[in-house]
Parts: structure tokens; C-alpha cells; sequence
């Protein structure tokens, strides 16, 4: 009986204990996220009036190839310092930096090897005219940002020690610091240069800024290359189900702007990446509390072991993102008018349209927290599989959209509702396992209502002081 007491005494403790760590990430992503949200804005407002709309559907471009090709070399080190099973040792950490930095500048070659095909491309004539592709500054620009990872890539590891053991503190100290002086670099950039460079040095800047951070706020060893066999075994052989994840990640994220960037003008184009801006700022909030803690909160959620129980505790977890992503859905719905002619001028009219219909996919984001049980018991097929369904579902959708019906329009809602295979799948898969209880799936539905009742009056109340 002693040792029952005690054990049970031991399990409220760690709950008690990951309530309150959750409480407090909870809290300090609240405070980043407020800080990023008027920066963001701030940068917008400034940013769209030096800049020209054709310059972000350029870097829009941009960022997708250095998105694609980081994703699809992901090799998860920051999944590998959360999971490792054992206790993290200097050589692991140091390994982890060895194969970070071999990452970054394969990144770095092939990012000058499409450099060179899109001059090529570009010069035999291939693009539309109009499209974000014939800019002639994108091969050069394409060529400059594959300069991020190899930086990032001498990142210290220790801040990955420090999200696993759960101290939030320093890593919402360097999200601000690198937000802030992010826009102040970006800001001043966009000035003296008036073109795409200063989105291009700008997160150029914001690299070397993560890596200063990364040793003066985070303590670790000393970093220094390393060539551990059995670490790097190790990193392999968990690595390839990473990267196979996050490549089809990237297929999902990168096909609106691959397709769209073919299907759009450049300055249109660029009007749905202000828009994709505005409308991700839910879903990053959202993010940077899940991303912190989420794989370590499911991990010990099923420490219990009973469906009952852990269906319980996930829908609690749930509340917060159910809430934001519902309440954020229904408030962009009627207030983006309003919203636009607030930050932007009159070119960016067009942008209003675009963040209601993108706005009504932010009610998925739910019942996708689900993958992270998969994740935390090691299910990388499972996880492989949605990824695919997820895949298949926009590149389909989009293919149908454009090809077939000729509408940009259908095509933009798709990009929003493409979530719904997987999440059917989700839902089947995790109530099949007794995860998930269909009723407390839609208990947050009502709040649509309620985030677009306040939309509107904010509305209102924009109309009566203009």
C-alpha cells in the first residue's frame, strides 16, 4: 500500500508539475506573440508602402526553394535532443552541430545550382512574363538566401536542452530580441535600398542574429566538430523517417506558391502573401505554444496509459487552440475589410478577399494537434501517411482549381479546407483508439460566431472614426 501511495502521489505531482510548466509556456507565448504580432504590423505598414507589391510575390518565391530545400534535408535534430531517450551527452550535442553545418552547406549548393537553372530558364523564355519567375532578380536573390542555413547551421544545439527540459524563459527572451531586431534591420533596409534586397538581407541578418543568441542565452559545451559513428548512426537512422516527414511537409506548404506563382501576376501574387501573413499570425501564435511543448505534453499524456484518461487530459490541452483558432476564424471573416484599410493603402484592397477565405481553414488546426500522439510513441508511418493524404489533397485540389476550372478563387479555397482528408483520417484513426470524442470535437464551434459578432463591431467602430 506505501508503494501504491507513493506512486500515485508521484503521478498528481508530475501532472501538477507539467499543468503548471504548460500554464507558463502558455503565458510567455502570449507575451512573444502580442510583441511579433505588432511587429509584424509595424513592418507591414512600413514595408508595403516602400515596397512594391510585385517585390513580396518575388520573395514569396524566394523563401518557397529555401523552405523546400530545408525541409526536405531536415534531418530533425531538434526532434532528436526532445526524444533521445538517455541522458544528452557533449558528444551527442556536438555531433548534432557537425551535422548541422554539413546540412547548411549542401542547402547553400543547390540553392546556387536553381540559381543558375532559373537564369537559364528565365533567359529561354519558359515563365509568363508577368509571373513572379521572370523577375530577373530572383536567381541572384534565390542564390543569396541559401546563405541562411549554412549560418544557421553553427546554431548551438543547447536551445533544443533547454525546450526539452521545459524552461521557457530564455527561448521567448530570444524570440523577442531576434523579432525586434529582425523589422529594425528589415526597416531600415527597405529604405535605403527600395527593392528585394532588403528582404533578402534582412533575413540574412536574422540568421546570424539566431546564432549570436544561441550561445550567449543558452548554456551548453563548448561546440566543436564532431564524428561520432554511433551518434551519427543514430541520427540517420531516426533521421530518415524526419526528413521523409518534413519533405512532404514542404510539398503541402510550398504548392500554393508554386502553383499560384505560375497562375498569378506578380503583384497579385504578392497580394496572397500579404494576406498568408496576416491570416498565419493565428496559426504562429498557435504554433509557438504547441511547437514549445507539444510533442513533450503528449509524451507524458500517455505515461498514464488508459484511452480514457489521456482523451481526457488531450482535450483540456486542447481548449486553448480550439478557442484562438475558432474565435481568430470567425473575427478575420468580417473584420479584414476594415483590417486592410487600416495597415495598407489603397493597392492592397484586393488583400481583404484573400484573408476571409484563408481564414476559414484556421478551423482545422484542432484536430491536427493529434498527429503529436503519433510522434510521441515513435509512429512514423502513421505520420508518413497523413502527411501523404495531406498532399495528395492540396496538389489535387489545385491542380483541379487552376487546370480545370480556371479560378483562382477555387483555388484559394482549397489552400484553405485542404486539411480536411487528413482530418477525417484523424479523426476515424484516433477515435478508433479511443483518442477522440466526436461531441468535444465541435463544443468550440459556437466561438466562430462570437470572433466574427466582435469582427463586425470592431468594424463598426473603425466606420464611425473614420
Amino acid at each position: 500500500m506505501p508503494k501504491l501511495s507513493q506512486r500515485l502521489s508521484n503521478l498528481l505531482s508530475e501532472r501538477d508539475s507539467l499543468r503548471r510548466k504548460i500554464f507558463a509556456s502558455v503565458a510567455l507565448s502570449t507575451m512573444v506573440f502580442a510583441m511579433q504580432v505588432v511587429s509584424r504590423i509595424l513592418s507591414t505598414i512600413v514595408l508595403t508602402r516602400m515596397l512594391a507589391p510585385e517585390i513580396f510575390g518575388v520573395f514569396a518565391v524566394v523563401m518557397m526553394f529555401i523552405f523546400i530545400l530545408e525541409q526536405f534535408s531536415d534531418i530533425g535534430v531538434r526532434s532528436l535532443v526532445l526524444t533521445k531517450e538517455d541522458d544528452l551527452d557533449d558528444s551527442f550535442l556536438r555531433s548534432c552541430w557537425t551535422a548541422q553545418i554539413l546540412r547548411g552547406l549542401l542547402v547553400f549548393v543547390v540553392c546556387g545550382l536553381i540559381a543558375f537553372t532559373l537564369s537559364v530558364m528565365q533567359g529561354a523564355g519558359y515563365f509568363p512574363p508577368a509571373s513572379s519567375y521572370a523577375d530577373p532578380a530572383l536567381p541572384y536573390a534565390v542564390a543569396a538566401i541559401g546563405g541562411i542555413s549554412v549560418i544557421v547551421g553553427f546554431a548551438s544545439p543547447a536551445k533544443f536542452v533547454y525546450e526539452r527540459e521545459m524552461k521557457f524563459r530564455q527561448i521567448s527572451i530570444e524570440t523577442l530580441i531576434t523579432t525586434v531586431l529582425t523589422v529594425t534591420i528589415t526597416i531600415g533596409l527597405a529604405f535605403w535600398l527600395r527593392n528585394i534586397w532588403a528582404l533578402v538581407l534582412g533575413n540574412l541578418a536574422r540568421a546570424v542574429i539566431i546564432v549570436v543568441l544561441s550561445y550567449t542565452l543558452f548554456k551548453g559545451p563548448a561546440m566543436r566538430l564532431n564524428w561520432s559513428l554511433h551518434d551519427f548512426r543514430l541520427i540517420i537512422a531516426r533521421g530518415k523517417w524526419i526528413i521523409s516527414h518534413s519533405a512532404l511537409t514542404a510539398i503541402v506548404t510550398v504548392a500554393d506558391r508554386l502553383v499560384l506563382g505560375f497562375a498569378m501576376s506578380a503583384s497579385s501574387f504578392g497580394f496572397y502573401y500579404i494576406a498568408r501573413q496576416i491570416v498565419d499570425l493565428v496559426e504562429l501564435f498557435l504554433n509557438s505554444v504547441h511547437g514549445q511543448m507539444g510533442l513533450q505534453v503528449f509524451t507524458a499524456l500517455q505515461k498514464g496509459g488508459d484511452a480514457a484518461g489521456l482523451r481526457s487530459r488531450y482535450y483540456r490541452y486542447r481548449i486553448l487552440f480550439d478557442g484562438v483558432a475558432m474565435f481568430g476564424a470567425g473575427a478575420l471573416l468580417t473584420f479584414a475589410p476594415a483590417l486592410v484599410d487600416i495597415i495598407y493603402d489603397d493597392r492592397y484592397l484586393d488583400v481583404a478577399v484573400t484573408i476571409q477565405i484563408l481564414a476559414v481553414g484556421l478551423i482545422l488546426i484542432g484536430p491536427g494537434l493529434l498527429r503529436e500522439a503519433y510522434s510521441a510513441q515513435r509512429r512514423f508511418k502513421e505520420m508518413t501517411t497523413l502527411s501523404l493524404v495531406r498532399a495528395a489533397s492540396i496538389w489535387i485540389g489545385l491542380g483541379v482549381a487552376i487546370f480545370v476550372f480556371d479560378s483562382v478563387t477555387t483555388a484559394l479555397f482549397v489552400v484553405a479546407l485542404h486539411r480536411i482528408p487528413e482530418t477525417l483520417i484523424l479523426l476515424i484513426k484516433g477515435r478508433g483508439e479511443g483518442w477522440v470524442s466526436l461531441l468535444s470535437e465541435i463544443r468550440m464551434t459556437p466561438l466562430v460566431a462570437v470572433g466574427a459578432a466582435f469582427g463586425w463591431g470592431l468594424s463598426e467602430m473603425w466606420k464611425y472614426v473614420v
